[in-house]
């Protein structure tokens, strides 16, 4: 073989080889692309993302119900009664922290030991100064989701702009704007003053509650209920206002909502309001018109305030008019179960869920 053979064999050996490289040579930059965020910022990112993190259980709950692969770790770790609603072996992801609630500083030396190639910041409203601070800090890209419940169907799809999954995202955009679509078009055709009047219960005595623009009733308002404590304003700087029985006996709701502070058995409140004298005097405790939202892997209300809602309103819109929608909460149930959560529920786990949600469970009045 002549010596410009030679040459001409190893020119193509090495220009082949260097598109055949999957890391790039010590020094080189790895590959990277610009995608804009729902906040508008141009981010850049790794051409290829295979592990990320979010800064609140907002964000993570998406990145879990779109790829679970994707997910480096929980921001707080899923107790014995969560981890059985979650599929294996995603409940044994290590717990990384992040910003939200009051635990709103997240271990930077912990996540950046983590590796993320990008992570996430979802909430109800951009907070681009803590995205653009973090990444300063870490030198790990973050991108900016839109929390809102109405805007979900917009979410998937830039988060699959951002990971590449396209055909699940466009799956889980399709179910969230059918959802929405369906339940804001019948609540739209019910007058004012037809409403059901609701008081979203919280705390142990259930003297705890939110003011009608928090986001933690964004739900209930979506489903189409009217908050009795619109006006309170928030002291906690976290929501969960106190307010007074005096308070709620004016009110007089028609139906009470109340929810767990942490999962396990029905809450306190829950359990007490049925005999409880000064409760029997309000209006949905008469009626037993009082539900506490099913609580697993991620209650159907809020905190975390993410896709859980989308069955969540499917459940709230058959209590407040029943006359209105006919969703088998059921079937319904196992559904979003199996399409998000990727979990296929037992008659056991449905009876366990919807215990105290609805006013027959499994045949048997309450």
């Amino acid at each position: 073989m002549s010596r410009r053979t030679l040459l001409i064999v190893f020119c193509v050996i090495l220009f082949s080889g260097s598109f055949c490289r999957a890391v790039p040579p010590v020094g080189e930059k790895a590959a990277t692309r610009i995608v804009t965020d729902m906040a508008g910022r141009q981010v850049e990112v790794p051409a290829q993302i295979h592990k990320a993190l979010s800064m609140s259980p907002t964000g993570t709950v998406l990145i879990y119900t779109l790829d679970p692969e994707l997910l480096l770790g929980w921001n707080y770790p899923p107790d014995a009664s969560e981890r059985v609603f979650l599929a294996e072996p995603y409940r044994d992801l290590p717990t990384l922290g992040g910003w939200y609630g009051k635990d709103n500083t997240g271990n930077l030396e912990k996540i950046m030991q983590a590796h993320p190639d990008v992570m996430i910041s979802m909430g109800d409203a951009f907070a681009t100064a803590l995205a653009e601070r973090v990444q300063s800090q870490t030198h790990i890209p973050v991108f900016i989701l839109d929390g809102r419940l109405e805007h979900l169907p917009e979410t998937y799809e830039k988060a699959a702009e951002l990971f590449g999954n396209a055909p699940r995202a466009k799956l889980l955009a399709a179910e969230c704007r059918r959802t929405l679509n369906e339940i804001k078009q019948k609540i739209a055709n019910i007058p004012q003053d037809k409403r059901r009047r609701y008081y979203y219960a919280e705390g142990p005595k259930g003297l705890e509650t939110e003011s009608g623009g928090s986001m933690h009733v964004e739900a209930l308002n979506f489903a189409g209920g009217i908050d009795v404590a619109t006006g309170i304003q928030g002291q906690t700087g976290y929501g969960r206002s106190p307010v007074s029985m005096e308070q709620v006996l004016r009110w007089n709701p028609e139906i009470v909502i109340s929810v767990r502070d942490h999962s396990g058995p029905p809450s306190e409140f829950y359990k007490s309001v049925w005999t409880d004298s000064t409760w029997q005097l309000v209006a949905a405790v008469r009626n037993r018109e009082v539900y506490e939202a099913p609580q697993y892997p991620f209650s159907w209300l809020d905190r975390p305030p993410a896709v859980n809602r989308i069955i969540g309103i499917k459940w709230l819109a058959n209590l407040f008019y029943p006359e209105i929608f006919h969703y088998d909460m059921r079937q319904e149930t196992r559904r979003f179960y199996g399409t998000f959560y990727h979990v296929q529920l037992s008659e056991a786990q449905l009876d366990e869920l919807l215990s105290t949600a609805m006013k027959t469970t499994a045949g048997k009045t309450r």
